[in-house]
């Protein structure tokens, strides 16, 4: 608290003022990062698209969130803020979930995707996959660039969902990246 306090050239007095403890601080940080992610992804759908074009929105988002992430921040508050960790859990079970689930609804609408997919499946396949990029064990962010990590990996999923039209789609996406 006290590299914070004179990091924001205040008083420790005066942070304790709006914030009980470290932890509390912390909490509340990501409360706002929340609030900030969930903004930038429902900006990436101002632009009229379609459901390929808003994962690839998504992904860009995503990607300047992360670009500005410690990478091991992630774990550090996994193993020492819990509570806060949760939050992070809470974010991607009801926002992404919805996110994604509303896109391959609206894929399947727009005869992009596959009419007989499980939506309800495919969305939780979507997130576990989510969690795997993010995994510094699998994919270490000193190896592996977080963009392209999200690239291949909406090119691998739309591929397994789309239909023809929706392949040909990507295709021109791809061409055009």
């Amino acid at each position: 608290m006290d590299e914070v306090a004179s990091n924001l050239g205040i008083s420790k007095k005066t942070l304790y003022i709006h914030f009980d403890n470290k932890q509390d601080l912390i909490h509340h940080c990501f409360q706002r990062h929340n609030q900030m992610f969930e903004e930038m992804i429902n900006n990436s759908f101002s632009q009229p698209h379609n459901a390929i074009d808003e994962l690839f929105a998504i992904d860009e988002s995503v990607s300047l969130m992360m670009k500005k992430t410690n990478p091991y921040l992630l774990g550090e508050l996994k193993r020492y803020y819990p509570n806060t960790w949760n939050l992070l859990e809470e974010l991607k079970q009801k926002v992404l979930f919805n996110i994604m689930k509303n896109n391959l609804i609206s894929g399947i609408q727009q005869e992009l995707y596959r009419s007989e997919l499980d939506v309800d499946i495919i969305t939780k396949f979507v997130i576990s996959r989510t969690d795997t990029l993010v995994n510094d064990e699998i994919f270490p962010l000193t190896v592996y660039n977080f963009k392209d990590l999200l690239k291949e990996n909406r090119i691998y999923h739309i591929r397994g969902i789309a239909t023809p039209k929706g392949i040909k789609y990507l295709e021109k996406k791809i061409n055009e990246l």
